[in-house]
């Protein structure tokens, strides 16, 4: 096995679209199948299920990708740690990219005298990480974390859940709605399993006294598409939607009146930690951030 069918895996697990992530990558399509499928043979299992240029990752590739991921983060930290020496470096982690990427952008620009490494990831690998927690901060939503284990600063407002559906769902025109009103509806879930953005639908389905009858599991961009084609619902927050540029012509969002589940996002770190100046400049810089450039306005939330 090697490193670079490993960095071909994992932009092919990012993309699933071959000639894109051939384009991508500046080898041919033919050339990036063939590295897979060496892989898959050294590993003995499919790790896509293929039609025509689409690569859609199955279980086993999913397993396998978190690994990968982690695996080369690793690497790929280490060679920055030899190259950059003499630069600070912060670690965070965190399970929902999008809230954080122009804060985290934004730190880079002001202060590039520290060297910022971030990771997504599960949360199973939230919870089970060994002590002390391998990274600086853990930034996502405070109800995913041990409090007895963490303590956690608010950077906004707890968000309540809306439903997203379709224009031309019967139920679009409603103010609120109670989610078992929904059960017989198709469910459109980001990821599967162990994302926060998953056990969120579902713990709130099991408040309402259902399980989906059927869920659709994709990414970002398949959730929007099909949400607008009216095949099936999404539980998610404001914030959620607007990171996400949800197009909101063509889907409507209906707060949930019951049950509530709140989602808040935070910054998060050990109990007792003494933070450090770099630290403590970070979690000034972000809670600042988001003061200044609030993800929408709080009493929308």
């Amino acid at each position: 096995m090697e490193l670079l069918q490993l960095r071909y895996f994992a932009e092919l697990a990012n993309m699933e679209h071959l000639s894109k992530t051939a384009e991508k990558l500046m080898i041919s399509p033919p050339s990036l199948s063939s590295t897979i499928k060496k892989l898959e043979n050294e590993l003995g299992t499919q790790l896509f299920d293929r039609s025509r240029q689409q690569m859609r990752l199955n279980e086993n590739g999913r397993i396998f990708y978190r690994y990968v991921q982690t695996a080369l983060n690793t690497l790929d930290c280490g060679v920055l740690t030899l190259t950059q020496t003499n630069c600070p470096i912060l670690k965070v982690a965190l399970t929902s990219f999008p809230v954080w990427i122009d804060m985290i952008y934004a730190y880079e620009q002001s202060h590039p005298e520290v060297v910022l490494e971030y990771t997504v990831i599960t949360l199973d690998e939230l919870n089970n990480a060994p002590s002390p927690f391998p990274w600086n901060f853990f930034l996502g939503i405070i109800e995913d974390v041990d409090t007895g284990r963490f303590q956690s600063h608010k950077v906004f407002p707890p968000e309540r859940p809306v439903v997203l559906m379709s224009v031309h769902n019967p139920l679009a025109g409603r103010s609120d709605i109670r989610l078992e009103e929904l059960k017989d509806e198709n469910f459109i879930s980001v990821r599967r399993e162990n994302s926060s953005a998953h056990n969120f639908m579902m713990a709130l389905c099991r408040q309402a006294g259902f399980e989906p009858r059927k869920v659709y599991y994709g990414d970002y961009l398949m959730r929007v598409k099909l949400v607008q084609q009216n095949r099936g619902v999404n539980i998610t927050t404001m914030v959620g939607a607007t990171v996400n540029a949800i197009p909101l012509d063509t889907i409507t969002a209906i707060p949930l009146s019951s049950p509530i589940m709140t989602r808040t996002q935070a910054i998060s770190w050990e109990q007792d930690k003494l933070l450090s100046d770099m630290e403590q400049t970070f979690l000034d810089f972000a809670v600042g951030y988001f003061k200044e450039y609030p993800l929408m306005d709080p009493k929308k939330l």
